[in-house]
């Protein structure tokens, strides 16, 4: 009896370190998880994706998709505040301009890290006026913070909090320099573009930060490392820019998929923001037509001049001499092409400046010519 009770014991022994050695380590375990965790993310031929779904449009391309993150650039005082004005505006009522909202009655948060709150509370009396909603929709769809005060090290867990508080389909950021130390931190800043994807696809919304783009007039880039980790994320990327007019114009130098018709605001003389596509449009119709009329001009000059040169070789050669040693003498000194100077001498003829008889060209109707 003794014997069998040990050797019961044994096999319990044998098998409990069978079933030690057998089982996973904590390493082979990690491993495993983090296999599935990237079986979760493979795209196969039957994975069903969901298409973009964008807060807006402008001419029915669409812009700012949610689950993404996105760019507004520009240089200093281009305009960037303006353009999220007038999203703004058009998430609040459905359009403004030929900005579309594709969202019912979406909830926005606008983030301003650089503006006083005086200056911020402007954006809403603007974003009303344009809009034409009540005070009562704005306070319950317009989600405005002044953080001018935050730190950078607390701005992206604020963000994150009143994301999940709120709920917003679209979120812009108004100062995103200002969530990291230095915009040239690779490190800080590779990090924050992840945490604001990530943010951004748990929390299903779009995410628009304003950066400024590099200060050299020529250099069009946002800003540091900062910048360019938004540029390679980025599914939007709208520029603002301002000319001496003070016409700002939009446009859209990145994007994934379709790329935004540029479109055109302005201020009026007391300082509202207004449309200015139809303004842009006659300044563009103005400058081709004085364009076309300087070309004109020019080839009138170039035409003049070449006139008194093919004048002084028919001086020079008796008064008349045969079309074709005309023709040999303006290439050779006009540097022109045979079919260039035969046009402009039929030209010329046709125009009455030079007289033509049988194979023989002259500039004075009254002249000789010889047969």
């Amino acid at each position: 009896m003794k014997e069998s009770i040990e050797s019961q014991n044994g096999k319990t022994v044998d098998a409990i370190v069978e079933q030690a050695l057998s089982a996973p380590t904590d390493e082979e375990r990690a491993r495993q998880e983090r296999l599935e965790t990237l079986r979760r993310l493979r795209i196969k031929t039957d994975t069903v994706v969901e298409p973009e779904a964008y807060s807006l449009s402008v001419d029915g391309v669409g812009i700012f998709a949610r689950k993404d993150i996105h760019g507004l650039k520009g240089k200093q005082k281009s305009g960037k505040s303006a353009v999220l004005k007038v999203c703004v505006a058009a998430l609040m009522s459905g359009s403004q301009f030929r900005v579309k909202s594709e969202l019912e009655e979406p909830k926005v948060l606008l983030l301003d890290t650089e503006q006083q709150s005086a200056d911020v509370k402007l954006v809403i009396d603007e974003v009303k006026r344009m809009s034409g909603v009540s005070d009562d929709y704005i306070d319950s769809h317009l989600l405005l913070y002044t953080l001018r005060r935050m730190n950078y090290d607390t701005l992206l867990s604020d963000t994150r909090l009143l994301v999940e508080e709120h709920r917003p389909q679209v979120v812009l950021i108004d100062g995103l320099v200002d969530y990291v130390a230095s915009f040239n931190d690779e490190v800080m800043s590779r990090q924050l573009i992840h945490d604001l994807l990530i943010l951004c696809e748990e929390q299903d919304c779009a995410i628009v930060n304003v950066l400024h783009e590099n200060k050299a007039s020529e250099d069009e880039n946002m800003r540091g490392h900062l910048g360019t980790v938004l540029a390679q994320k980025a599914g939007t990327v709208l520029r603002s820019s301002k000319d001496r007019q003070g016409t700002i114009s939009v446009s859209c130098p990145n994007a994934r998929h379709g790329t935004m018709p540029t479109w055109y605001i302005s201020f009026s003389d007391d300082g509202h923001i207004v449309d200015a596509d139809e303004q842009q449009q006659q300044q563009q119709n103005e400058y081709r037509q004085r364009a076309k009329a300087n070309r004109l001009e020019k080839l009138l000059n170039i035409e003049k001049e070449r006139f008194e040169v093919a004048r002084k070789i028919i001086r020079d050669n008796g008064g008349s001499m045969l079309r074709s040693r005309l023709n040999s003498l303006l290439m050779e000194q006009e540097g022109l092409s045979r079919t260039t100077v035969s046009k402009f001498i039929s030209r010329m003829v046709e125009d009455k400046k030079l007289f033509e008889n049988g194979k023989f060209i002259t500039d004075d109707p009254d002249a000789f010519i010889p047969f």
